[in-house]
């Protein structure tokens, strides 16, 4: 492509007189003259080029000289034009520029006269609009940049607390009155709409204080003692997140505790006096009851001093109250209390026995004797004899030193003496068995201090992803400097941001339309077609063609155009003479059509096909002409579509039939020819009849109420009323007998004569009267009534029964007719 470069006009040259005159004579100071001006021609990319170029392809030739005046003294003199001024963007105004008189022309009258020599000349301004509407999707919600720890709050153990109000952005584009997409400052815009939005702080889990500790577990031997802490507000926005948490939201810290089982023990007071029950007259003596109290008390060194609740005692050691006893008679022996029990010997395998002992305290009268004095029972498992072992509690959880929240610590354990049944027991009970304590009582552990995710600074925004255009997006990202540990606040999902970009008309060279094929003299054959290639302005998509504009707009693109840097301008044409057959210009490439079964891609990849189509102007040129040109290329971007025959409803006999793709294209081919509905169903010949119509087979039919008169070779001939029979009961021999009308009742047609014969009933004259043979028809269906009635009375005829009119149901047979006539 090759354009003419023009430059400055040169200073005013005069042309002397004898060279305008063709005669010798003196040269003029002043007066008409010629500037000149060089041209070049240039490539379209501003390169230099040889003329002929230029003289073949950019047109005629600009002007090299126009004429021009250097004043004379006596002309009025002027400065230059100053500037317009600006126009502020109304459209309707009016800009302005001016000059004044110089010199001695101040003085001239004539120069003064403004309708000769204007000082001002006023210019309507141009009438451009422009409006701005926003594009594309809203940003996510950015924080003021700068002094995050003045804004956000302070830094909380390195990490910034990032919430709080930010602002959320939208791109708006600017378009011209032409809907053309121009810089945004024209709409007095910086390029966004802005809008406030919430970042939401996060808030942490909360738990109350550490409770007291309970009491020890057991009160005997080694238990556990707890506290909790509860919690009083879940954690959200992604806030630091709560401990292990049990069903009733606690959280538990155990130690191990150990309780002498001596501390609290049962005291007993002495027994009092037997209360004799069944008292003897004659001696008080025999059996009675006596009772005694029992209470916890706390053990001391001195022994037991405090009486304490009783639960801190052992039920299960808790000694009687009350027991049965006997008050001796004078003539009884008097027995001390038993002893002690002996010692079970170990193991208690039901081998050994115990026993105790009582004392005489007085030998009975003559004839009695004192009971035994010792009492034995077999040693038996978990009732009277015990095996015992040591076992070992639970761990307690990690325990730290004072004050600290995590790090190193210990956890613990105690040993306990349990016997064979189950039940904890004093140390010394294993202790004097000599036990094996293999136990490690303490070992060491970690609680995970809490760490916070830590984040990186923004990075400084990323370059637009678009160089002009509506969908630029520019990104920022962020990474994790330090993951959380434990109940640490975790990172954020979000590692990056985007905000739109400002919106920027996209300008690139397109060709123009080919001119008209220009065959040099000569109606047909081979000629040339020529087009030019202009400047313009679209959003970046690949749908907007584009809008033209000024040529300057392009002035630093490099004319390249579908990858092709060689600019065709101009290229050989045909203008086919009569009775030639040539080939169309190439379609453009079809949709990348995949290979589908059932909506599924068969893998084969997917075709793209263009055309070109053969125009034969003569038929008898037809074997002359080369057939329909078609190519195909492979492509990859295909999607499986589904092809469907649509339909209008019907209107008259005829409705629209199109194909229809299963993403709601309408689309020509893809359908099977074979399926198409029908789009029209008209009869041949048409239903010109009155009250005839077309019907769905093709064939003329008759509306209802009236009957097919059929003509010999088998087409509709007359549509005729069909006659309603209205029978009246006996009771109603007075009343009328009336027809039901048509709603549109057929006329006799004038041309019926030219029809040939016609059958069928018509029961009125052309005078509107019944016909004779009606009344005839009448007459005998009268009598035909008769007789059936008759033949009925005297088969259902009962002897010696007074006659009663039979039958009531029957009604006479009467032909309707159109009037009211009496019968």
């Amino acid at each position: 492509h090759f354009r003419w470069k023009t430059h400055k006009w040169r200073r005013c040259q005069l042309v002397p007189w004898y060279v305008r005159q063709d005669s010798p004579g003196a040269q003029e100071t002043c007066g008409p003259g010629l500037q000149a001006r060089a041209i070049t021609c240039r490539r379209h990319d501003g390169g230099q080029a040889d003329i002929s170029e230029c003289l073949k392809y950019a047109g005629p030739l600009p002007s090299l000289t126009q004429t021009c005046q250097i004043p004379c003294q006596d002309d009025c003199q002027f400065t230059n034009w100053s500037k317009f001024s600006s126009c502020n963007g109304d459209c309707g105004g009016v800009r302005t520029r001016k000059r004044t008189l110089i010199g001695k022309s101040k003085k001239r009258d004539k120069c003064k006269n403004s309708q000769l020599y204007p000082l001002i000349e006023n210019q309507f301004c141009p009438c451009d609009k422009y409006s701005a509407q926003p594009v594309g999707n809203w940003s996510d919600c950015i924080l003021p940049e700068g002094k995050l720890e003045v804004l956000l709050g302070m830094k909380v153990q390195g990490d910034i607390k990032e919430c709080g109000q930010g602002y959320r952005y939208q791109a708006m584009a600017c378009y011209d009155q032409n809907n053309r997409l121009v810089e945004t400052s024209r709409c007095n815009s910086h390029g966004y709409i802005e809008e406030a939005c919430i970042i939401p702080c996060p808030s942490d889990c909360k738990l109350s204080e550490w409770s007291n500790w309970s009491r020890c577990s057991k009160s005997c031997g080694s238990g556990v003692k707890v506290r909790s802490k509860w919690l009083r507000e879940k954690p959200y926005n992604g806030g630091r997140p709560c401990p292990k948490l049990d069903h009733v939201n606690q959280v538990y810290e155990v130690v191990p505790c150990h309780s002498d089982c001596s501390q609290y023990v049962w005291v007993t007071e002495p027994w009092s006096v037997c209360k004799v029950t069944n008292v003897d007259l004659k001696e008080n003596c025999g059996e009675g009851v006596q009772t005694r109290k029992v209470r916890c008390m706390l053990n001391t060194v001195d022994g037991p001093s405090d009486t304490v609740e009783d639960y801190l005692c052992d039920p299960e050691e808790m000694p009687l109250g009350a027991r049965k006893c006997t008050l001796p008679c004078p003539e009884d022996c008097v027995m001390s209390e038993w002893g002690s029990w002996s010692r079970c010997s170990l193991p208690c395998n039901g081998s050994s026995v115990r026993e105790r002992s009582a004392e005489s305290l007085r030998q009975p009268g003559d004839g009695k004797s004192c009971p035994a004095a010792t009492e034995t029972e077999v040693c038996t498992l978990n009732k009277n004899c015990y095996h015992y072992d040591y076992n070992v509690t639970d761990w307690s959880t990690c325990q730290l030193s004072e004050k600290a929240v995590c790090g190193n610590g210990i956890k613990t354990r105690m040993l306990d003496c349990v016997r064979s049944d189950g039940k904890s027991v004093d140390l010394k009970y294993c202790e004097e068995l000599g036990l094996e304590k293999s136990w490690q009582m303490n070992t060491s552990c970690v609680v995970e201090c809490p760490v916070n995710c830590q984040l990186s600074d923004w990075s400084p925004w990323s370059e637009c992803s678009q160089t002009c255009g509506l969908t630029g997006k520019m990104i920022r990202r962020r990474i994790i400097n330090q993951p959380f540990q434990g109940d640490g606040r975790p990172c954020p999902s979000q590692m990056e941001q985007f905000k739109p970009c400002p919106v920027k008309p996209c300008y690139r060279w397109q060709y123009g339309q080919w001119s008209a094929c220009k065959v040099e003299d000569a109606q047909c054959g081979e000629g040339t077609r020529v087009r030019n290639i202009s400047c313009v302005v679209f959003d970046g998509s690949t749908e907007d063609i584009g809008k033209i504009v000024d040529d300057e707009f392009c002035g630093e693109i490099e004319p390249v155009i579908d990858g092709n840097k060689k600019m065709i301008l101009e290229e050989t044409c045909t203008v086919p003479c009569p009775g030639d057959c040539y080939l169309r210009e190439w379609s453009e490439w079809s949709l990348c059509q995949l290979t589908c079964v059932n909506g599924e891609d068969l893998g084969f990849g997917g075709i793209q096909v263009r055309s070109r189509a053969v125009i034969i102007q003569e038929l008898e040129n037809q074997h002359l002409c080369p057939e329909q040109a078609l190519e195909t290329r492979p492509c990859n971007d295909g999607q499986c579509y589904e092809y469907k025959w649509m339909a209008s409803p019907w209107k008259g006999s005829s409705r629209t039939v199109w194909c229809q793709r299963s993403d709601g294209l309408n689309v020509t081919g893809g359908c099977l020819v074979m399926r198409q509905p029908d789009a029209d169903r008209s009869c041949n010949p048409p239903c010109s009849q009155p009250h005839a119509y077309c019907s769905e087979t093709r064939t003329c039919s008759c509306e209802d109420g009236y009957t097919e008169v059929m003509s010999s070779d088998g087409t509709l001939e007359q549509c005729t009323l069909i006659p309603v029979v209205v029978i009246p009961t006996m009771e109603d021999k007075k009343g009328d007998v009336k027809t039901s009308r048509a709603v549109n009742p057929t006329q006799p047609s004038s041309n019926q004569s030219g029809r040939g014969r016609t059958w069928f009933l018509q029961p009125f004259g052309p005078d509107g009267r019944l016909k004779t043979w009606v009344y005839g028809v009448a007459a005998g269906a009268f009598v035909l009534l008769i007789f059936i009635v008759s033949m009925i009375y005297l088969a259902c005829k009962k002897p010696k029964k007074p006659q009663r009119r039979q039958n009531n149901r029957l009604k006479p047979l009467t032909l309707a007719y159109d009037g009211d006539a009496d019968m």
